[in-house]
């Protein structure tokens, strides 16, 4: 399968459309959630028609309301650099009405379709390698067609993220927001460090087993999310607790009014 990070590229298009670039983003890369989340129903089932508008939009709206209204809210104003640049508007839970809740659910689906014809043409049981026999009949030095589609897909796509996020960082100027409060520092600093830690693990519980660099990345592809999502929202509570009962900032430096876009 491409890289499900990967998937999210599809939402670079949609930044000029008037719909949530999240919602787009999170919808495909929803049909490979089992494969961080086994309890989920079954990996076909997800990826199938009738899966885009049932069990995917399930698993888009639960991981889009935990963003939005957990993770964002709780760590927006406190990682470095970043909430000097994000909209003020991150800082604080979104008020949704219906028009709104529609327009998120379009694009969710949208998403999902986005995801399940990609795998189309990088699956050999997709729809478009089955429909299509120049696909299935064709290889690039030695390399199934559908599987170099899959591996050069996955590359591009995620380089493509990573130039997108570069380019924001360049054009997006810094505005002074109040500091975080000590307390706040220290959970950003304790959640990176585990994250960290955990990733070493698994990359030495690999090399432990024999495997090489390949080895490595792959399993750094089905864990790393995990261990980044874990963090992000059991950091978020622990964070959204501390700002109530100490105080969310220190107070020193301005705070910027940058809005949403």
């Amino acid at each position: 399968m491409p890289f499900t990070v990967s998937h999210a590229v599809v939402a670079l298009a949609a930044r000029r459309l008037p719909v949530p670039v999240a919602a787009v983003a999170v919808g495909s890369m929803a049909p490979d959630a089992v494969l961080f989340a086994p309890v989920l129903p079954p990996y076909e089932a997800a990826h199938s028609w009738w899966g885009i508008p049932t069990i995917d939009l399930a698993v888009s709206l639960v991981v889009l309301a935990t963003w939005w209204f957990l993770v964002r809210p709780a760590w927006a104003p406190v990682v470095p650099g970043v909430r000097d640049r994000v909209p003020r508007a991150w800082w604080s839970r979104p008020t949704l009405d219906v028009r709104t809740v529609l327009v998120v659910v379009l694009a969710c689906v949208a998403g999902s379709v986005t995801h399940v014809v990609w795998d189309g043409f990088t699956h050999g049981h997709g729809f478009v390698v089955q429909a299509w026999p120049a696909l299935r009949e064709t290889s690039i030095g030695g390399y199934w067609l559908p599987f170099f589609l899959q591996d050069a897909s996955s590359v591009l796509g995620l380089a493509a993220l990573l130039v997108a996020a570069a380019v924001w960082w360049r054009r997006t100027a810094a505005v002074p927001t109040a500091v975080p409060s000590r307390a706040e520092r220290v959970v950003v600093i304790v959640v990176a460090a585990a994250v960290l830690a955990a990733t070493a693990a698994q990359v030495w519980r690999v090399l432990l087993q024999g495997g090489g660099v390949g080895d490595v990345v792959v399993a750094l592809s089905f864990r790393v999310p995990v261990f980044v999502a874990l963090g992000l929202v059991f950091g978020a509570v622990v964070l959204l607790v501390v700002r109530h009962r100490v105080g969310p900032h220190t107070g020193r430096g301005a705070l910027g009014d940058r809005t949403a876009p």
